[in-house]
């Protein structure tokens, strides 16, 4: 095990297979530890209802075991980084980025109201609302890296 010296973040780390039943723990654990780390009830809310939706989209497309998900607070800049990293196939992969890609431009509340629109009439079951309302809740900034078979999903948090 490697022990990490970071006076200035704060952090924390997960990584565990993709199952379910470990979401709303994990969502539950973040919620907490976020309410006192950033001392801000609203924000760990927020966070954590984010963390939520990635890892279900990360257990829900995973090609293989393995999920990360990873919290750094950067007091100096007043923001967090929220990272979930999965393993997925370039279908999925392609997906997600044109999802991203969608959901990143225009107004938040205009998108996921649109989003909202779509999910009624869709007949798979699916609704592809989790980005959209982690965007129109916090305002964040959401990214993708793609590294082989490797997704990593950042959020960015402006604390201020």
């Amino acid at each position: 095990m490697k022990l990490f010296k970071n006076v200035r973040n704060g952090f924390i780390e997960m990584v565990f297979g993709p199952r379910w039943t470990y979401i709303a723990t994990v969502r539950t654990f973040l919620q907490n530890f976020l309410s006192i780390t950033l001392a801000d009830n609203k924000w760990a809310d927020v966070i954590s209802m984010a963390a939520s939706e990635l890892l279900e989209n990360a257990v829900k497309y995973a090609s293989e075991e393995g999920t990360k998900i990873s919290v750094e607070h950067s007091k100096d800049e007043a923001k967090l980084y929220l990272n979930v990293e999965n393993f997925a196939t370039p279908e999925n992969s392609k997906v997600l980025a044109g999802e991203i890609e969608k959901i990143s431009t225009g107004d938040p509340q205009e998108v996921y109201l649109q989003k909202m629109q779509e999910a009624a009439l869709r007949t798979d079951g699916g609704s592809q609302l989790g980005l959209a309302r982690i965007r129109y809740e916090s305002n964040a900034a959401i990214n993708m890296v793609v590294e082989g078979d490797l997704i990593r999903v950042t959020v960015i948090f402006d604390l201020k």
